[in-house]
């Protein structure tokens, strides 16, 4: 018995020289479409807790950078104007609020129709149970019978 380790086959593995890019750099970084989707969720954040009670407490907890009051004033006094860059934003909180709105009242239909089927469910176990009682006297009854 040999302890030698026998060299196999030479691997087929070479270096070669880097190779130049061959498709062209993106037109947008991957940080800037990600700093751009960041940015829209903590907007689209800050819009939704703003409707829910202590909503503007729950949105300064999400922003990252305090609103000075400079900037505050800029945004309703565009708004307030009908600006197109604060105009555009308060018809996104509109819209926000609106599908929040109607959110709330599916939610409404949702649980009248699961009370409503919870209250035929009840009804019919409880005719169930009454028919298999009259069911078991009268078939206790036919066996005494006989």
């Amino acid at each position: 018995m040999t302890t030698r380790i026998h060299s196999g086959p030479s691997p087929n593995v070479s270096a070669a020289p880097t190779a130049a890019r061959t498709t062209p750099p993106p037109a947008r970084p991957f940080k800037a479409v990600m700093d751009a989707s960041a940015g829209a969720v903590v907007t689209g954040a800050e819009a939704t807790l703003r409707g829910l009670p202590g909503g503007p407490v729950l949105a300064a907890a999400v922003r990252s950078t305090p609103v000075s009051g400079a900037h505050s004033a800029e945004g309703s006094a565009g708004t307030a104007s009908g600006g197109s860059g604060a105009g555009g934003a308060g018809g996104e909180r509109s819209q926000i609020e609106g599908a929040m709105e109607q959110h709330a009242e599916q939610n409404l239909y949702y649980l009248e129709l699961q009370s409503r089927i919870a209250a035929e469910s009840r009804a019919y176990s409880a005719m169930s149970n009454v028919l298999k009682a009259r069911h078991d006297t009268v078939k206790n009854a036919i066996g005494n019978i006989r």
